[in-house]
């Protein structure tokens, strides 16, 4: 059973799907997805291995290397090949919702975003996640947890599923201070739930547990450029060094539409102090 990755997938002409997917080359032993670029060979000892379906994503979009891939035809064969966006019988690709972020500026658009699940279609799912989520909060913890603090942290983790495609999206890292240890990483609506925000990918943050109440509070702001603004009342506090750090280098238009439309409630209560 191969390990194919179906959140990015080329479109051939006629119509297959052609996901990455990871193998081993036997004469170094390297394991992974398997990436090409211009001119080069996944043999004798060639190509590069990755293990980041990100990097998939920035090679075969930006920098127009092949990758690995497979697809199952009509009469259920398998069939393998080295191929990239633009060659041969490829005409575009797909990319998950929670990867978009990682295209944001390419020339070649995708033809399709999958969206997440909807609430309704993944209740079951998160059901079982947010008992795992549970039981590693347990694990984490030096000593008895009780169930009431358990459920206030999973609650203001955020929906597993919004919390684990932001984790993917920011590295597993907080998008302002690079925290990665991820027992203290939120989920961060940038318009609220409450005011018809989505789980959108482009309508979230991971942050640090402090700076998400924070920013939460209006503290702290990000404008749609991306750039990080504190409040006066921060400025004599070691939040100040985050004060002017950019969140990402690249941002789709819709959030910073979100970015902007919260940056003005920021604004506002700045103005108040």
């Amino acid at each position: 059973m191969k390990d194919v990755d179906k959140r990015f997938a080329l479109v051939a002409e006629n119509g297959h799907r052609l996901y990455p997917y990871k193998k081993s080359q036997k004469s170094t032993n390297r394991y992974g997805f398997a990436l090409t670029a211009p001119g080069e060979q996944d043999r004798h000892g060639g190509g590069t291995y990755t293990d980041d379906i990100r990097q998939v994503v920035k090679r075969l979009v930006f920098d127009g290397w092949s990758a690995r891939v497979t697809t199952v035809d009509l009469q259920g064969r398998q069939r393998d090949g080295t191929l990239g966006i633009g060659k041969k019988s490829i005409k575009s690709y797909e990319i998950a919702e929670e990867l978009e972020i990682f295209i944001s500026g390419a020339d070649v658009q995708p033809s399709r975003v999958i969206a997440q699940k909807s609430t309704a279609e993944s209740q079951d799912g998160e059901r079982g996640d947010q008992t795992g989520e549970a039981d590693a909060l347990e694990f984490e913890a030096t000593g008895n947890v009780d169930e009431i603090v358990i459920r206030a942290i999973r609650s203001r983790r955020g929906q597993p599923e919004f919390r684990a495609a932001l984790m993917m999206a920011y590295g597993g890292k907080c998008c302002i201070s690079g925290c990665d240890v991820s027992s203290v990483l939120e989920a961060a609506h940038i318009v609220p739930h409450a005011s018809g925000g989505t789980y959108e990918i482009s309508n979230g943050l991971l942050l640090r547990a402090d700076l998400h109440t924070l920013y939460d509070l209006g503290l702290i702001g990000v404008d749609e450029s991306g750039q990080v603004q504190i409040n006066s009342t921060l400025g004599q506090s070691d939040y100040r060094a985050f004060d002017g750090v950019t969140i990402t280098d690249t941002l789709p238009p819709k959030m910073k539409e979100n970015l902007k439309s919260r940056f003005t409630d920021f604004q506002l209560i700045r103005e108040m102090d």
